[in-house]
């Protein structure tokens, strides 16, 4: 398993704190990047915070990214 480093919303009323996630290693069909920088909008915040309700915690907000290639599976 790999460790990615984030930061988490641990419930809807605590703020953001470090937070590692576990993923597998990439498949054959599967492109890994690295991340350098993310951003947080609106819709995050109001996921982050289950203003909309069914969030589920604990949550990493942000969708917007700016990334680098890392490695590729072999397909």
């Amino acid at each position: 398993m790999l460790k990615t480093p984030a930061y988490a919303a641990p419930s809807a009323t605590r703020p953001l704190a470090p937070f590692t996630i576990e993923r597998r290693e990439p498949g054959p069909r599967d492109v890994m990047i690295d991340i350098l920088y993310c951003g947080v909008c609106h819709s995050d915040i109001h996921q982050a915070r289950d203003q909309w309700g069914g969030s589920v915690f604990p949550m990493v907000p942000g969708h917007e990214i700016v990334a680098a290639s890392g490695r590729s599976g072999v397909k």
